[in-house]
């Protein structure tokens, strides 16, 4: 099962990120253009370092020519057998300095141009990340449940990357290849058109076959794409699954599996590639049969006296200087295309619904009862409702537990209870005002939550119990670690409660971390308590101790308990039994078994003996 949700998951994903599929080119290029020209004036700035640059460069053959040319006229007389070599070298000389001046202005004005467009594309990226990152953070919690988090990172970070490294040198490179293949074609004509045209129509040939090759590299590059995804799946299971694999002696069989996706990805990258660097070879060949032509002609009119040998070797500079950007902007043109695929999906994020404005919401004055009453919830994803007609009322102070089979609905009443989703019809309120008229931030800090899955952050386990409480003291942080009996493990540490641990951290067990989060509810002291399935991880010794603190913390307050085992909620002051999204009974526990329904049934599937 595993297997196939990730050949699921993870390989189309992967091609959907990478086959480079536009919607709507021209409109997101348009809003990246909107976004450059918040910096026109260094974008502006790096243009005109560029133009200054590619201008200096294509001069830089013509005053070659006149070296060639001082020197050929030098030695002439010598090779006639007229007179001695008479070569001008103070004029040599100065010929010499205007190209290293020439050249070393050239080389600044890049640098600079270059500097320029990193400072543009890094500030760009820089405000896409704040936007996305503020996005992430006021979108409802349903953006998530839609997507893997695989997809979103890919996004965050892929898709972003490859923005910015076009942005950085794609867009000057095509810019100065287009440029100085207009101005080489130009200068070329002046000095003999019928060479010009022999070269322009080698390099027409170059882009005619350019563009044979990359019809074919883009499907060479998707077949890759979708075997990397295949790929990936299988290494995903490989790993994470590995005692799945050993217990059922399934090592040869998913070793097989990884060996034919690894072969396949093999042969479709060989094939991407050999398409990826055919063009350039494609392109010199075309290049160097015009070279034979244009030597050929060239010669024929040298001995014509049309054309002189420094004005020849300035002609085959500037086919150098037209041929070569041609592979390059090929190259960069097909990046393009990739990086508005990258950048739709990063407005594609930016675009999504943000959650409903809560600007005008209020603060509660005085501290909360903590009475909550469900009225009529409807609640569902468009027409199909997981919630119908859900109606309770709960009293300051009481423990309310909730029971049911799973996928019945009891995380679900929890995360409506937060506002974590908005409801379709109906109200929940507390101490009798709608949650909808509070403020998000101020409604979610009346709770505290401790969930089944733990989750910590890369930090200090002091960091950690006080995440919800940042400036709480040592003395609190140990106190609510003793309560939650996790004082005695933290101080085996090697370093105690500064110890670093994370989410992910191999020599904490489940049980752990979960007593971890269970200490960063007791330090929080919130008003209104949640707990789904927070005991689940750990021990029946443990569980029973952690319960009788948990019940001195609950006191008072209004407390929700999402229980499997019905032993920890005998005494909840309400249990609302869960079918199907709706609460088919309510009452106390004694209550519920003399119904003999459907609570009577749980109860008697983990007592009967």
């Amino acid at each position: 099962m595993n297997q196939e949700n990730n050949e699921q998951s993870i390989g189309p994903i992967d091609a959907e990120f990478s086959l480079d599929k536009v919607r709507n080119s021209k409109e997101t290029l348009t809003r990246l253009i909107n976004y450059l020209m918040q910096q026109k004036g260094r974008l502006l700035a790096a243009f005109l370092s560029a133009i200054i640059s590619v201008v200096l460069t294509l001069r830089a053959p013509l005053i070659f020519s006149e070296g060639i040319d001082l020197i050929v006229e030098g030695v002439m007389p010598m090779i006639l057998g007229i007179g001695p070599a008479a070569i001008d070298f103070q004029e040599l000389g100065r010929v010499m300095l205007v190209l290293l001046t020439l050249y070393s202005l050239s080389a600044g004005m890049m640098y600079m141009q270059e500097y320029l467009m990193a400072t543009v594309s890094q500030k760009l990226v820089l405000a896409l990340r704040k936007e996305l990152s503020e996005k992430l953070t006021n979108v409802p919690l349903r953006f998530y449940d839609d997507r893997q988090k695989g997809e979103i990172l890919s996004r965050v970070s892929n898709d972003l990357e490859r923005v910015n490294e076009v942005l950085q040198s794609g867009i000057m490179r095509l810019f100065t290849s287009v440029l100085t293949i207009i101005g080489a074609l130009f200068l070329m004509w002046r000095i003999n058109y019928t060479m010009t045209l022999v070269s322009l129509a080698t390099i027409l040939a170059g882009i005619l076959l350019t563009a044979l090759v990359s019809v074919k590299i883009g499907k060479y590059f998707a077949n890759r794409q979708r075997s990397l995804g295949v790929f990936n799946s299988r290494i995903e299971e490989y790993f994470s699954a590995q005692t799945e694999i050993k217990v059922f002696t399934l090592e040869e069989e998913v070793n097989e599996r990884t060996q034919a996706a690894n072969q396949q990805l093999y042969q479709d990258d060989k094939k991407a590639q050999f398409g990826m660097y055919v063009i350039t070879p494609l392109i010199r060949l075309a290049n160097q049969a015009g070279y034979v032509i244009i030597a050929a002609l060239g010669a024929k009119l040298a001995i014509e006296g049309r054309l002189s040998i420094g004005d020849i070797q300035a002609f085959f500079q500037y086919v150098n200087q037209a041929s070569e950007p041609l592979a390059e902007a090929s190259y960069v043109a097909n990046s393009f295309q990739a990086a508005i695929a990258s950048a739709e999906r990063v407005f594609d994020v930016l675009d999504e619904t943000e959650e409903l404005d809560d600007s005008a919401g209020v603060n509660l004055t005085e501290l909360p009862k903590g009475n909550i009453r469900f009225e009529n919830v409807r609640f569902g994803y468009g027409k199909d409702l997981l919630m119908d007609g859900v109606n309770f009322q709960v009293k300051a102070g009481q423990k309310v537990a909730i029971v049911g089979p799973t996928g019945a609905g009891k995380t679900t009443l929890i995360n409506l209870l937060m506002r974590f989703y908005e409801l379709n019809d109906g109200a929940i309120t507390i101490d009798g005002l709608d949650i909808r008229k509070f403020k998000r931030h101020h409604l979610r800090s009346l709770f505290g939550m401790v969930l089944q899955d733990s989750w910590l952050s890369n930090d200090t386990i002091s960091s950690n119990i006080a995440y919800g409480r940042h400036k709480a003291t040592k003395a609190e942080i140990v106190e609510a670690a003793k309560m939650a009996h996790a004082d005695y493990f933290i101080r085996t540490l090697p370093k105690g409660y500064e110890s670093v641990i994370s989410n992910e951290t191999a020599n904490l067990s489940q049980g752990q971390k979960q007593l971890l989060c269970i200490a960063r509810a007791f330090l929080a002291n919130p008003h209104i308590l949640l707990l789904d399935e927070a005991t689940s991880s750990v021990d029946t010794k443990t569980e029973v101790e952690i319960q009788k603190a948990m019940d001195n913390l609950m006191g008072g307050r209004t407390s929700f308990v999402i229980a499997h085992r019905l032993s920890t909620i005998k005494n909840a002051d309400l249990i609302l039994v869960m079918d199907k999204g709706t609460i088919v009974e309510k009452g106390s526990h004694q209550e519920l078994l003399q119904q003999e329904g459907l609570y009577s049934e749980i109860y008697q599937s983990q007592f009967a003996t």
